[in-house]
């Protein structure tokens, strides 16, 4: 397992390599984009600018067993920061179970209990296992917490059922 510090710096070649890889991710070149990285020097690919990358290459491709495997690396080495776990919980989420994603949240609930987003990914979870009024729940708490997200949660496709099932009462 890799640590988590800010001052971790590449060298030249190495970071040459890193840019190269943003600007195939940027362009949708994905496996240039993964190419570039397997080019960076052993020593350096465990750093969390590397594999923040790594991951989202690996998104790009679909590939969401590596892309759980990478984001709950950076999780646990960044436990304080909760989009880590938005990310392993949306990679879960597709690589086994919305249970599992859900159980991510979960825990990254206890961790960060007023962060909207966490509430808002729940929602959205606990509305595709189809539990309304649990995500109904999430969903009030993560709009009191961000009222930004009531737009949002309007046109989220996750939140559809949720909608259709308040339309009918």
């Amino acid at each position: 397992m890799f640590q988590h510090a800010p001052a971790m710096e590449l060298d030249a070649y190495d970071q040459r390599h890193l840019a190269a890889a943003d600007g195939y991710l940027a362009l949708g070149m994905y496996l240039a984009a993964n190419a570039a990285l397997d080019a960076i020097g052993a020593e350096y690919r465990h750093f969390p600018q590397v594999l923040d990358l790594r991951e989202n290459v690996y998104v790009a491709l679909g590939k969401w067993e590596m892309a759980q495997v990478v984001a709950r690396a950076l999780m646990l080495a960044d436990p304080h920061n909760p989009g880590r776990a938005l990310r392993l919980a949306a990679a879960t989420m597709r690589a086994q179970s919305l249970d599992a994603a859900i159980a991510v949240l979960m825990t990254a609930l206890g961790s960060h209990p007023n962060h909207p987003q966490i509430h808002y990914g729940l929602a959205c979870y606990t509305c595709l296992k189809g539990d309304m009024v649990e995500a109904l729940a999430y969903l009030e708490q993560a709009i009191k917490l961000d009222p930004g997200l009531r737009l949002v949660s309007l046109e989220d496709e996750d939140l559809t059922q949720l909608w259709m099932e308040l339309g009918k009462k």
